[in-house]
């Protein structure tokens, strides 16, 4: 591959990082990365050695898998994978950049890495404590240092047999909707995705929320080290509270919903009234033709 080539193809993939997630690299090699495209004497991908991110990726999390408030069938086995993300203590520049997705896939098709390090990139939040801004994000878009894991364990309607379960890291300032893209984008749920959303509810802390709508983590309650677990058939929970999270069309059409069903019991009432009004005035006809007729009181 030519220099030009290469450089090309880094430099489509290079654009601005949107809301969402991205990646940190390990800043030695990303500095000497930079260096290497400014070379005059050209570029040669295979003088470089793997991306190692070791020192920047957060240990292993202690979190083990717990059903035993939820009613499934016995399951065989749970498959067990493992997102990894950001050490507190690494710092920006001096440890780590972030990267699109679209440089990270290139740069792994090139190098490859030891790990995979993934960072969250939310809108700014008056209430966000610990985040920083880089260069390549959009506008009004910050890296979150905020950070909670979650044990996320997802039971499939039509085989409970084999469970699957994702640890990760996730930023509680991100919405729903959000979280949702990145949960499908780090695993291949072998099913339909539209459908497992749009029918799919999330229980966690004797809730269970509707996998759907804007609302930000946070505001749902998940603002801890968590074990969510999601299905789009109905599970049976002991001490469940449902609590129904919409986004603000889905309000709007429960707000209509309950005019609507106002209206229909006020017209209700209404027939009623007046089928009783309908009623008396039919007794009183009948009395006055009664009194036509037979003519009582005449002399």
């Amino acid at each position: 591959m030519s220099q030009d080539e290469f450089f090309n193809g880094y430099i489509s993939k290079n654009h601005r990082i949107s809301e969402g997630y991205a990646y940190a690299i390990q800043a030695s090699w990303y500095r000497q990365f930079e260096r290497f495209l400014q070379n005059p004497s050209g570029v040669d991908v295979t003088r470089f050695n793997k991306i190692e991110n070791g020192q920047i990726a957060e240990g292993t999390i202690d979190m083990s898998v717990s059903l035993k408030q939820y009613c499934l069938p016995p399951y065989q086995q749970i498959n067990y994978s493992h997102v990894y993300g950001l050490k507190p203590e690494a710092k920006f520049q001096t440890d780590f950049y972030v990267v699109s997705i679209d440089v990270w896939h290139f740069f792994k098709l090139y190098y490859g890495s030891d790990y995979e390090v993934i960072v969250f990139v939310t809108q700014h939040h008056p209430q966000m404590n610990n985040y920083f801004h880089c260069d390549n994000l959009e506008d009004g878009l910050c890296v979150c240092r905020e950070i909670i894991n979650i044990l996320f364990v997802i039971v499939f309607p039509r085989n409970i047999s084999v469970l699957q379960a994702i640890l990760t890291p996730i930023s509680p300032w991100m919405d729903l909707i959000k979280f949702r893209v990145f949960l499908f984008a780090m695993y291949n749920f072998g099913t339909d995705a539209i459908k497992f959303i749009n029918e799919g509810c999330i229980y966690f802390n004797n809730k269970k929320v509707p996998f759907k709508g804007n609302r930000i983590l946070q505001d749902i309650g998940i603002n801890k080290d968590i074990q969510i677990v999601m299905s789009c058939q109905n599970l049976l929970m002991q001490d469940i509270e449902e609590e129904i999270e919409t986004d603000g069309e889905e309000q709007q059409l429960e707000q209509n919903l309950h005019n609507k069903q106002e209206f229909l019991e006020i017209l209700e009432k209404t027939l009623n009234e007046q089928s009783i009004i309908q009623q008396n005035i039919k007794s009183i006809e009948e009395i006055q033709q009664s009194l036509e007729q037979n003519d009582f009181f005449q002399v």
